[in-house]
């Protein structure tokens, strides 16, 4: 056993070396993550235009008699609509065409560079398929990437959100761009990374409690340095394990062989086309979907308001839980057992809305009036709480008072750096003692 014991001793003192590094920016960039996401184009953050009637009904006439998804949005003055992936509406831009776009966003262009390769502001392969992609860089400094393929938008930043990228989401992400364009090697090299990590986190958890039985004493380590890196890896070793595992979970998915997912026998409603009423669409919009789950309805952003609408008059929404439950039981092919209505969850998430919770034999279902919709078997719930609930700490009652919810995870977050830091210098100390003999 004590052999067994030194082992992970030595495995955990060499191997805080080479990972110290990626513990401290994991632990920075995540601190920074927490007021500054990744810079990228939203729906509300997507310019507000007027759709021109006759150029909406000619694009309308190529969309699909039947969809179960439509989304609508503008490049500069061309409305662009993708149903179900296929994109309407798609051109050529010119330079006049990306002056248009750039002035939508309240800039006018400095220049433009011709990409024949993504970047780290568009690290994604799936992008590839626009090459080349123009970056226009604006008098404000920021960036607006567009299609030569088709016009579409694919990403728009200011130059404060890509300065705090660089300490907060590329680090975090590892968005380095020769490996980000390798979808596999990259989800790999961050699984291994995360994976190498948690492993050692458990081996110092494992030192620690071992310290405290054969102990059994406040003053558990015989040297000072000692006490600072496994006494804080006491108090904060689990909240460290789970932010790392759960970093790797974010990738990684449970094998089925632990447990099996149950598909849906109706994933997804359709629309007809001749269902939908454009009169009832605003003159102007920032984005538009038109979704079928879980009821057909129109779902408007408009910079920060945000409200739906639905497809026709004969239509209503009607999202009670008498009607929901007609419209879960098709899609999950099962009984409703109970309904009861929810403020806050683990699952839930939509502290803001008051909304509804149902049971299934299988399923639980999870949606409210303002179209949030969600149906989760219990592999769905065990991965959402290997990832969202671990990772950002959604815990019901914290993370309904903001300051509150920040609070508990600086405390975790600090305390995972105080861990990381001792035992690095504790790791260094052992190396230059090893050289010195």
């Amino acid at each position: 056993m004590k052999r067994i014991f030194n082992i992970l001793y030595s495995c955990h003192k060499w191997f805080g070396i080479p990972l110290a590094l990626m513990f401290i920016a994991w632990y920075v960039s995540g601190a920074v993550m927490l007021y500054h996401p990744f810079p990228h184009l939203t729906p509300a953050t997507t310019p507000v235009a007027e759709a021109d009637a006759s150029q909406l009904i000619e694009l309308w006439q190529e969309v699909p008699d039947t969809f179960s998804d439509c989304r609508m949005s503008f490049s500069g003055r061309h409305l662009l609509i993708k149903a179900d992936r296929k994109l309407i509406g798609g051109y050529t831009p010119t330079l006049d065409d990306l002056q248009i776009i750039e002035s939508s966003f309240g800039t006018e262009i400095e220049k433009v560079d011709t990409l024949s390769d993504i970047d780290k502001w568009i690290p994604f392969n799936r992008l590839m398929k626009h090459l080349p992609i123009y970056r226009i860089t604006g008098i404000d400094k920021s960036y607006t990437y567009v299609s030569s393929q088709t016009g579409e938008v694919l990403q728009h930043n200011t130059l404060s959100g890509r300065r705090w990228a660089w300490i907060g989401a590329l680090p975090h992400y590892v968005y380095i761009t020769p490996l980000r364009r390798d979808s596999e090697l990259w989800h790999n090299t961050v699984i291994w990374m995360s994976g190498l990590c948690t492993v050692s986190v458990i081996f110092g958890l494992i030192i620690a409690v071992r310290f405290l039985l054969r102990t059994r004493r406040l003053r558990i380590f015989p040297r000072k340095s000692w006490r600072w890196h496994y006494s804080w890896g006491l108090f904060f070793g689990l909240s460290m394990l789970a932010f790392i595992f759960s970093g790797m979970m974010s990738l990684a998915k449970i094998p089925d062989w632990i447990m099996k997912s149950r598909p849906l026998p109706h994933p997804s409603a359709m629309i007809a086309k001749s269902d939908v009423d454009l009169s009832l669409l605003p003159e102007t919009f920032g984005v538009v979907t038109i979704s079928a789950n879980p009821l057909p309805a129109v779902k408007v952003t408009s910079g920060e308001d945000k409200y739906l609408l639905p497809v026709n008059y004969r239509t209503p929404l009607d999202f009670s839980p008498g009607n929901m439950g007609k419209v879960i039981a098709w899609q999950t092919g099962e009984s409703v057992m109970s309904v009861k209505s929810i403020n806050n969850g683990v699952f839930y998430g939509q502290h803001d809305c008051p909304g509804y919770e149902a049971e299934t034999e299988n399923y639980t279902v999870y949606w409210n009036v303002e179209g949030f919709y969600r149906v989760m078997d219990r592999k769905a719930k065990a991965q959402a709480i290997c990832y969202r609930v671990l990772h950002t700490m959604n815990i019901p009652g914290i993370n309904r008072v903001k300051w509150l919810h920040d609070l508990f995870l600086w405390i975790l977050l600090l305390g995972g750096m105080v861990i990381v830091a001792t035992g690095t210098v504790l790791s260094v100390k052992s190396l230059c003692c090893r050289k010195k003999v």
